[in-house]
């Protein structure tokens, strides 16, 4: 996540405000992932991207066991942390305009709901060109090396 301009725990300015982040499967957080770099390009400053950098999906799996295991589960402890105190509301990606809606009223802000309703996609990868499927095999290895965030979130 070099280079993510998402913010972590540790840049938030004002740790006593509401905070919120959303997580993602770590099933489909790699497909995206993959699809993503593969729609808009690998960034040669990401050493994860140098390491498992490939042209095929199944590939680009096998890459991230080999050098990066968990690498997703890891990434998320600097954006909502260890324990669930740090965090006072985590969304989950696939239920996103939900979620944000529940998290800014929970954090007392006002926002217009139908304009995020009738926001449309963002970085949208070409799934249909990149299409990312799993081996039964690799599915339950990428499963064991993100076990903590398959526990923790509840996938």
């Amino acid at each position: 996540m070099n280079g993510d301009p998402h913010l972590g725990l540790s840049q938030c300015p004002d740790p006593a405000r509401f905070k919120f982040a959303f997580v993602r499967h770590p099933l489909n957080w790699y497909q995206s992932y993959w699809q993503f770099k593969m729609t808009y390009g690998w960034d040669e400053r990401n050493p994860f991207d140098l390491g498992c950098r490939s042209d095929n999906f199944l590939q680009f799996i096998e890459n991230m066991l080999a050098g990066y295991p968990g690498f997703y589960s890891k990434g998320l402890i600097a954006f909502v942390g260890k324990g669930s105190s740090e965090i006072d509301f985590i969304g989950r990606y696939e239920n996103l305009v939900e979620d944000l809606i529940s998290a800014l009223r929970m954090a007392g802000e006002g926002f217009d709901e139908s304009i995020i309703r009738q926001m449309p996609p963002f970085n949208v990868s070409n799934k249909s060109r990149f299409p990312a499927e799993y081996r039964a095999e690799l599915r339950q290895r990428v499963t064991e090396t993100e076990q903590e965030t398959m526990e923790r979130f509840g996938y």
